[in-house]
């Protein structure tokens, strides 16, 4: 008999009312033979999409893989919907990046985070599976139905009952490249930042505990470290994270569940390059465990230090293997795990691996470890912190309902989409930080979803925080409100409302065309090379908890959405390092979104921004396809023809100047040259250069790249630059904005019209 082959995705994007029968519903409708086993459907962080996890099983791994692709971006109808979101294109995954709530008890008190090892997986460690079962894994299926029937304080057994979210924690951190290990820690510790700022609730007072697997505990001290740790030197880098894990002069972080984390100092570089030896990684990263052997026990110093002090004494459990690792040796030897903390310890009956994979309650190592965390749970929980506060600083979005979003997992704030273009009209809210003293304006001025009138009003008191966003209550129907970021102290310009039949105007009664500039979007390719260098996680001043990498996500949010409503063929979008998350024709701008939230970071080894050798790829991937186009004109009647290729529309977008500048301008020049030998249509092919952030250098550059080119090597005008969001352009309406943005650097009227 056939083995069947299981896999567990993350659904996410279910709409309100969706329930476990209509997730199934969904699956089976498509896979009659996949079986699917639904878990908790539970909200997302978002407050307004649901999310759950959901085992589906075929005959092989490649039919699994197939129905995850077929799956994905499907649109999903709930028998009973609770809100005008009556359908959503789901996002379904099985790599477990970010945060995933796997259960969630109605009124939770803590939550609790699970943290993989390095190398492992959100689900698959945690997790149980057999010839002939489906998965199992505790921290869903088990553990919050023992959680919930345990009162919060022991002694009042007939007290309100524990309450808690039980979510996992995946990063990429398998370390396979030549990265030094201490780079790889801090890296997957910043990870786990990013991704717990944005899980929680903007001012959430809620406990925080940790369960982590063998480096994730590792991983998980630095964290904390990172974030409580003041360092003046990284304070600009982590200070952001701070309030997070500590409020009002409280530590949020309760407790630490750790398994089989190697905490001696001398043997913890030893015992680190075991684990890792054994789930197969690069003889480099092990030397370079050994090497920095002192730091990573630097780690361990510094976390017991903090925990020395009165204000973050973080109690602690600790758990090592009682078996050798394939019968062979131990990696959490009982002395490694006792010598650095003064702290509970017990001994789990099996290997490194399988230590914290519990398939059934009647488990002793897992009555053992619930007891121990739950125990852990109640003496840390105070009724204060029980029902933590709203917070102040999110009342800007209370009303807020979008029709379209996604799950942010690894980055500042929570992002959505514009929705897509209905008659109700675009809607967007930027999420933005509220100082603590910036008084709740009355219900009657905050934003309402629905109004007969656009009115914006903006208070006179509110016009700067630490160059913010000015606090402005919106009303709208059928309009934007244009609210840019403010970048200098000098008094705001107006702030003009764009109407949605401005951007995207409704076709006339029988009428077959739009008129709008954007119209002509139809006849390009347009490509997205985005800057993921490290820079791009910066910054702009001490004040501003914007990074750079968040307003390039601002930019997108809307010029991606207009090409994909024009580009039937679908969108490309690139990276300047990680070209392995390179995705092409994508046709629904909340994948870019999801993208850029979810799977691709700033690259936080730096190395500087060189651009020249992925310009030149794009465009000669451009040159040939009409070079063959050209070449088939010529050929005798009858002969097969080359389909003519669309024009180009590349837009870069990128916060600084070149590092390789002089091979930049080289592959401009030569490219086109090219397109004149070839005897190319004027705007054949278009570089828009989009500057995020506010370097002088990088503007002057980009200035050259536009205006010096052409008249000193006397070649077409194809470059076109811009800012996003630069002071000189503040009293520009959305429309031109997004125009010159789009368009610039592929029509000479647009780009006249600028001049």
């Amino acid at each position: 008999m056939a083995k069947d082959c299981y896999l567990t995705l993350t659904v996410r994007n279910l709409p309100p009312g969706t329930t476990k029968q209509d997730v199934c519903n969904h699956i089976n409708a498509r896979y009659q033979n996949a079986r699917p086993e639904v878990g908790p459907v539970v909200k997302d962080p978002n407050g307004h999409t649901f999310c759950t996890t959901v085992t589906v099983r075929q005959d092989t791994e490649d039919k699994c893989k197939t129905l995850l692709r077929d799956l994905n971006l499907r649109k999903i109808f709930p028998q009973y919907p609770t809100t005008d979101m009556r359908e959503s294109e789901l996002n379904v995954s099985d790599e477990f990046i970010g945060v995933t709530t796997l259960a969630e008890h109605n009124d939770p008190q803590f939550d609790l985070y699970f943290v993989h090892g390095l190398g492992g997986h959100a689900f698959k460690s945690w997790s149980t599976t057999t010839d002939m079962t489906s998965p199992r894994i505790w921290l869903r299926d088990i553990f919050p139905d023992d959680v919930k029937t345990r009162p919060v304080n022991q002694t009042n057994p007939n007290g309100p009952k524990l309450a808690g979210r039980f979510s996992t924690i995946g990063y990429r951190a398998s370390s396979v490249g030549s990265n030094s290990a201490i780079m790889t820690i801090d890296k997957a510790a910043q990870n786990l930042l990013n991704m717990l700022r944005t899980d929680r609730p903007e001012g959430s007072s809620r406990p925080v505990y940790f369960a982590c697997h063998s480096l994730g505990g590792i991983v998980t001290c630095q964290a904390i470290i990172r974030a409580l740790r003041h360092n003046s030197d990284e304070h600009g880098r982590y200070h952001r994270h701070r309030d997070t894990l500590y409020q009002n002069d409280e530590c949020l972080v309760k407790g630490i569940f750790f398994f089989g984390t190697p905490f001696e100092g001398s043997k913890l570089a030893d015992n680190a390059s075991l684990i890792l030896k054994f789930l197969n990684k690069n003889s480099q990263l092990l030397d370079s465990l050994k090497a920095k052997s002192n730091e990573l026990a630097d780690i361990v110093a510094k976390f017991n230090q903090l925990r020395s002090q009165p204000h973050t004494d973080i109690p602690v459990l600790i758990a090592y293997e009682g078996l050798p690792i394939y019968g062979r040796t131990y990696v959490t030897k009982p002395d490694s795990a006792t010598s650095s903390f003064k702290a509970h310890t017990m001994e789990i009956n099996g290997d490194h691996r399988t230590m914290i994979k519990f398939s059934h309650r009647s488990d002793g190592s897992y009555r053992e470890v619930a007891e121990g965390m739950i125990r852990l749970i109640q003496d840390t929980l105070t009724v204060s912190n029980m029902s933590p506060p709203a917070s102040p600083k999110a009342h800007l979005q209370d009303d807020f309902q979008p029709k379209l979003l996604s799950r942010a997992s690894t980055f500042a704030s929570i992002r959505t989409m514009p929705p897509p273009y209905p008659g109700s009209g675009l809607q967007f809210s930027q999420h933005r930080k509220v100082p603590h003293e910036e008084p709740t304006p009355p219900a009657s001025e905050r934003a309402s979803p629905v109004s007969d009138t656009c009115l914006l009003k903006v208070s006179a008191k509110n016009h700067f925080w630490n160059n913010q966003t000015p606090a402005v209550p919106v009303k709208y129907e059928n309009v934007v409100p244009i609210v840019a970021p403010v970048r200098y102290c000098d008094p705001l310009p107006p702030v003009v409302p764009v109407k949605y039949s401005e951007i995207i105007p409704a076709l006339e009664p029988g009428k077959r065309e739009y008129k709008s500039p954007f119209s002509q979007l139809s006849q390009f390719d347009t490509v997205f090379l985005l800057d993921d260098t490290g820079s791009m996680g910066e910054t702009e001043g001490d004040n501003n908890p914007r990074s750079k990498w968040d307003d390039l996500i601002e930019s997108i949010q809307w010029t991606a959405d207009i090409v994909c409503r024009y580009d039937k063929d679908g969108i490309d979008v690139r990276f300047f390092i990680d070209e392995a998350k390179d995705e092409f024709s994508i046709k629904k701008a909340q994948r870019v979104l999801d993208l850029l939230s979810n799977e691709v970071a700033p690259d936080e080894l730096g190395g500087g921004t060189y651009i020249a050798d992925r310009l030149y790829t794009i465009l000669t991937e451009h040159l040939v396809k009409f070079e063959k186009w050209k070449q088939g004109l010529a050929r005798r009647r009858g002969s097969p023809r080359v389909e003519k290729p669309k024009k180009l529309n590349l837009v870069v977008i990128t916060d600084g100047a070149a590092d390789d500048m002089e091979e930049v301008e080289d592959v401009i020049v030569e490219t086109a040259k090219k397109l004149d030998e070839l005897g190319a249509p004027v705007h054949q092919l278009g570089i828009q250069f989009l500057q995020i952030g506010k370097d002088d250098d990088a503007a002057r550059w980009l200035a050259k790249l536009d205006d010096a080119l052409k008249e000193k090597h006397n070649i077409r005008d194809i470059v076109d630059t811009r800012p996003w969001n630069r002071p000189t352009e503040n009293d520009k309406s959305l429309k031109d904005r997004l125009k010159q943005i789009l368009l610039g650097a592929i029509s000479r009227a647009v780009d006249d019209e600028r001049s």
